[in-house]
């Protein structure tokens, strides 16, 4: 799994990465394992946040857990939790992105500031978009400044009967990212707290722990060389 494995390590290449998957699988936990490790190469990164997710104390643990150090100082915070908060997040992160050394961007989740209670179409319409410019805007900085980007996305939003109400993931695969799925692993006795972390055509196991994040084991065959495997066959 190269990819989450460089991720991991804050060496993620510019562009935008589309984490998706329910609730309390650890879309989160990913993203902070990511700025942590970029933090610790003097990077900052640059956190919007919409549901008030973001868990300082949590960040600190797996900061240390990681690189060793208490990286917290970093990360620059902005609980947005309205279209217009979010709206005054991005433009004053325009502003400042390279002036703060900002190394990543994360927008936790996409649709958070979306008030789920309103029930007039024509609102909700309005409020789709908003998050699709939103997010067309978060791609665009990201790739006018060479900067990675993460956006977390709770599966959900389906279509209404009407068919007019995209889904939050088509919303998002309008700006064209990198996905990212995760999805729960469910055990004998029910939610393990493990998931599966899916991108292009690998698959590998991690579980969420303290620290962060911990690759399940990965049977590796015995050294030797390509004529001596074959002679094995």
């Amino acid at each position: 799994m190269v990819l989450l494995y460089n991720m991991l390590r804050g060496r993620i290449e510019p562009g935008t990465y589309h984490l998706f998957g329910p609730a309390a699988t650890g879309k989160t936990t990913i993203a902070l394992c990511c700025a942590a490790s970029l933090a610790s190469f003097g990077r900052c990164c640059a956190w919007i946040d919409t549901t008030k997710g973001f868990s300082p104390k949590r960040f600190a643990a797996i900061s240390i857990t990681t690189t060793g150090k208490d990286h917290s100082n970093r990360v620059l915070l902005n609980t947005a939790l309205t279209p217009l908060a979010v709206e005054h997040a991005i433009e004053r992160l325009t502003g400042g992105i390279k002036k703060w050394r900002v190394g990543l961007v994360v927008l936790d989740t996409a649709f958070g500031a979306m008030d789920q209670t309103v029930q007039d179409p024509a609102i909700r319409r309005v409020m789709w978009v908003q998050a699709k410019d939103h997010l067309a805007r978060l791609a665009l900085l990201a790739a006018t400044s060479k900067v990675p980007s993460i956006i977390i996305n709770t599966v959900g939003y389906k279509p209404g009967q009407d068919q007019e109400r995209p889904t939050g993931e088509q919303l998002v695969r309008g700006c064209m990212p990198e996905d990212v799925v995760v999805r729960p692993i469910i055990g004998t006795e029910g939610y393990s707290g493990r998931f599966t972390y899916v991108s292009c055509d690998d698959e590998t196991e991690y579980e969420i722990v303290a620290g962060g994040i911990k690759q399940k084991a990965i049977p590796v065959a015995p050294g030797g060389t390509f004529d001596e495997a074959e002679a094995t066959d």
